[in-house]
């Protein structure tokens, strides 16, 4: 019998005792535990498949009482959570890292799903509105986001912050957060941090589960670090170093590079843009007098050049990358070419017969398919592809020993942990991100594009990305990835362009570039600087404005 909480344990708001879970043969939680006192913020880290996931699931109530072994106990009182409902009756609200909302429904409507106001048994449309307007206001966000619009037309930062906003409102007493910045940026991030201090100042307890060890210092009083499932220790923050939780995580040190590998470069440009527009697809509210999404934007990109993008959500970061992919939704302008002929990248079929690849941010809604198996989505993109997978699709049907073949290969040249024949979606994400890589490779593409490389990935596989992309352009491919990471853009990037309000501000050398340069060029706080002489290196960098 799992022993209940005692006298001592009366100042915790939440006990995980002992939790046992598994799924078939895997053995997901091995006795895990956590306490959290109230009023406290606790971190929660470990690698992608320690359990952290799972974990949140029972004290969520997604895994009910009687699929798992221990206990939670919520102020000192054993809860059998049968559902979200009763998690959240008993004053537990979760913001999980996959977004839960409603994509064919507005802002306002996600935002208040199941408390909508009524007015004589209908739903209040006007008023519906109008607090969503508040609660967005609350957080800073009222003038950016649209509360009429479905929440599937905003990016995957946007559809972050509704996801938040809707869990704070609801005056938790234990608010539970999965990887809540993945997608944000520094402003945002740092406004969130500030929510967050002044909760716990009222008393909410807070469990803060996070990849980014410089948040888990920055906002935590201690972190609980899980590893297989258990748990391997937990740390008072202000006593404690980032190597010693990455130790704790991972078993091992992990030494990063903390400036790009420097690689030999090209001499002539893989891509070249020239005054590239991007329609907006919808310019109504306060975009009605930004046409363009993308304007004016120009850039080149030399074998072996790894590039980086940064800009505050809504820069224009994502549309850039997705546009040059032939994903563009309402038009584009301008000239691209790729190794020196003219492209017109109209549809993702032309970008990839162009020689170009695309890693999206929304790697479970755009990177995979999660009910084939890995060995499935390596494939896909090859599938008609003689010279890469053999005879690739035999009239009309799988070559199912040449997909076999493709996937044992690129399952050990990448070092993806899994099983070929499993589900992608039962992979870290760490793993699945590797897929997403790994499939494009086998078509051997010119340009490769990423949009948020390492969102949702744990330290130690963030690592091993790092340096399977610097392998990469060592190799001779070319780069562009955009990240609201700066620590990641400054280890990987050679150089970077910075944007704001869909153009480009400046352009930084990777080697000599800081984080205070890129934020005061994608805040305003420096002035633009001219970017990409006709010799192809980097322009002046930025001087701050008085």
């Amino acid at each position: 019998m799992t022993a209940l909480p005692s006298h001592d344990d009366r100042g915790l708001a939440l006990q995980l005792i002992g939790i046992e879970k598994r799924f078939g043969g895997v053995h997901a939680l091995r006795g895990a535990h956590m306490d959290v006192r109230r009023g406290e913020i606790m971190g929660l880290c470990g690698e992608n498949g320690a359990g952290k996931s799972t974990l949140l699931k029972i004290l969520s109530g997604v895994h009910p009482f009687g699929t798992y072994g221990g206990d939670v106990v919520v102020d000192g009182a054993v809860r059998r959570l049968a559902g979200p409902a009763h998690a959240r009756k008993a004053g537990i609200a979760v913001v999980y890292q996959e977004l839960t909302l409603v994509p064919e429904l507005s802002v306002a409507q996600n935002l208040l799903l199941g408390r909508e106001p009524r007015r004589f048994g209908l739903v209040d449309h006007a008023r519906l509105e109008a607090m969503a307007r508040r609660d967005l206001a609350r957080f800073g966000f009222a003038d950016q986001i649209d509360v009429t619009r479905p929440v599937g037309e905003l990016g995957i930062g946007l559809q972050q912050i509704v996801e938040i906003v809707r869990a704070l409102p609801q005056d938790a007493r234990i608010l539970v957060l999965d990887e809540p910045t993945a997608a944000l940026t520094a402003k945002e991030t740092e406004l969130l941090m500030g929510w967050l201090t002044s909760l716990r100042a009222k008393g909410t307890t807070c469990v803060y589960v996070s990849h980014r060890l410089d948040e888990v210092f920055a906002l935590c009083d201690r972190v609980t670090v899980l590893r297989d499932g258990r748990t391997a220790t937990t740390l008072v923050t202000a006593e404690t170093s980032p190597d010693e939780v990455v130790s704790a995580m991972v078993g091992r040190p992990v030494n990063g590079r903390s400036r790009p590998r420097p690689v030999a470069l090209g001499a002539a440009p893989v891509l070249e843009v020239d005054d590239l527009h991007v329609c907006r697809a919808r310019a109504s509210g306060v975009d009605a007098q930004r046409p363009y999404v993308v304007e004016g934007v120009s850039l080149t990109l030399r074998p072996g050049e790894i590039v980086g993008l940064c800009g505050a959500m809504g820069s224009g970061r994502t549309a850039l990358l997705s546009s040059l992919f032939g994903c563009a939704r309402a038009g584009i302008t301008g000239r691209v070419r790729v190794g020196g002929a003219a492209v017109e990248l109209d549809s993702p079929i032309a970008a990839i017969r162009s020689g170009l690849a695309f890693l999206p941010e929304d790697r479970k809604g755009r990177g995979i398919v999660p009910l084939m198996t890995v060995a499935q989505n390596l494939a896909l993109p090859s599938l008609a592809s003689a010279d890469t997978m053999g005879q690739g699709a035999r009239v009309g049907l799988v070559d199912a020993a040449a997909e076999s073949q493709l996937a044992e290969r690129r399952m050990r040249a990448l070092r993806i942990r899994g099983e070929a024949s499993a589900p992608v979606a039962t992979l870290s994400g760490g793993n699945q991100q590797k897929v997403v890589l790994g499939k494009w490779l086998e078509r051997r593409p010119r340009v490769l594009l990423l949009d948020e490389p390492t969102r949702g990935v744990d330290v130690g596989a963030r690592d091993e990305i790092y340096g399977i992309l610097e392998d990469l352009a060592e190799a001779g491919l070319a780069i562009l990835f955009a990240s609201s990471d700066l620590a990641e853009v400054l280890r990987l990037a050679r150089r970077i362009f910075v944007l704001r309000d869909g153009r480009v501000v400046g352009e930084l050398d990777g080697a000599d570039a800081t984080e205070e340069a890129i934020v005061q060029l994608s805040t305003g706080a420096a002035a633009p600087t001219p970017v990409s002489r006709p010799d192809g290196r980097p322009a002046a960098r930025a001087e701050a404005r008085p």
